[in-house]
C-alpha cells in the first residue's frame, strides 16, 4: 500500500512544522519525523486505526497532539486530516467527498 494526502492535510503538515520551528528551532523536523513514522505504520497496518465511521480511521502520532485521519482505499492510504487533538472535532468530514 502506499499513502495519498489530500492537499488540505499537506497544507497542515506545513502549518504545523512552521508553528513547532516557531516555538523551538528543530522542533518541526522532530514533529515531521513523528508523523512519518506514523503514516508509515498505518500503511503497514492499514486496520490498526480507531473506526471513527464505517470508512474513516484515527491512529494518534507518538509525540505530538496529532492524529492522521485515514481512508484505507485500496490499493492506497487516503490521508484526509492531520487533525490536533484538541481543535475542531469532524472539521474534516466535508473531505470526504474527495475521496471514491
Amino acid at each position: 500500500m502506499q499513502a495519498r494526502f489530500l492537499k488540505p492535510a499537506e497544507s497542515e503538515i506545513d502549518e504545523a512544522i512552521v508553528y513547532f520551528d516557531e516555538r523551538r528551532e528543530g522542533l518541526g523536523d522532530r514533529f515531521e519525523q513523528d508523523l512519518r513514522a506514523t503514516v508509515d505504520f498505518v500503511i503497514a497496518h492499514p486496520f490498526s486505526g480507531k473506526p471513527l465511521t464505517e470508512r474513516v480511521r484515527k491512529f494518534p502520532l507518538q509525540k505530538f497532539p496529532y492524529s492522521v485521519i485515514y481512508v484505507v482505499d485500496d490499493p492506497e492510504i487516503v490521508i484526509v486530516a492531520i487533525a490536533h487533538c484538541r481543535r475542531r472535532p469532524g472539521y474534516w468530514l466535508s473531505r470526504l467527498a474527495e475521496v471514491r
